[in-house]
């Protein structure tokens, strides 16, 4: 029936907070060592609310949170009197390298392992992690980012383009994720079936139907799908 398998990454094959949290307390250490100015205006937490109040104002970003990234780190060079900006791209590659350092779920290799000569294997994120640098290129096709479509789930943009990169249809296509509303709900945007994974027993918090297919885990996945 599938022949195309959509995976979320973040908390869908890795913790994501613990991820991000390392990612910038790494560069919040750098910006000690390369720009105190900064660190001894802001504490990590403040700095962390600046860049979501930054996003709010110019909801764009939320399609591209490299992008977020740097601008965040060019306004705070613009609020210090700094005009110099070189140091912005040292500083986000900084954060990038460590954003990339995820600590995968244990089912992880093991499951896409067998998938991957069973089905295209696509990693879809509103994120900035890539299987490239996440030692997961070996066990995907192929990653679409909101970066890349300039849209973030729930809209369909990313399940539509990874179906016509894959050249299925919809009900050729299963989605793979952790979150109500970015994953099941954007899958359903876009004629895709929906597997919600419950690693921390999450809650359904949304006005429309729990998806049929909940699993604790991606072995779970693998059994289901080997029915």
């Amino acid at each position: 029936m599938y022949k195309l398998i959509c995976f979320d990454l973040d908390d869908t094959l890795w913790p994501c907070m613990p991820t991000i949290q390392h990612a910038e307390n790494t560069l919040y250490n750098w910006l000690l060592e390369n720009k105190p100015n900064i660190p001894q205006r802001y504490s990590a937490e403040q700095l962390r609310e600046k860049r979501k109040q930054l996003i709010q104002a110019r909801p764009e970003l939320m399609h591209d949170l490299s992008a977020a990234r740097r601008e965040h780190l060019k306004a705070l060079a613009i609020e210090l009197g700094d005009d110099n900006f070189e140091w912005i791209e040292t500083a986000f590659a900084v954060f990038y390298e460590a954003r990339q350092q995820v600590n995968l779920f244990d089912d992880v290799i093991p499951v896409l392992s067998v998938l991957k000569s069973h089905y295209t294997l696509v990693a879809l994120t509103n994120g900035n992690a890539h299987i490239n640098e996440t030692g997961l290129a070996d066990y995907f096709d192929f990653q679409i980012s909101a970066a890349d479509v300039q849209a973030a789930k729930p809209d369909p943009a990313m399940f539509l383009k990874a179906m016509q990169q894959a050249q299925v249809s919809p009900e050729q296509t299963l989605h793979v994720g952790d979150h109500p509303l970015h994953d099941i709900v954007g899958a359903r945007n876009a004629g895709v079936d929906a597997v919600w994974i419950k690693r921390v027993k999450q809650c359904w918090n949304l006005n429309v139907p729990q998806p049929e297919q909940q699993f604790n885990d991606l072995y779970q996945l693998q059994r289901w799908l080997s029915q």
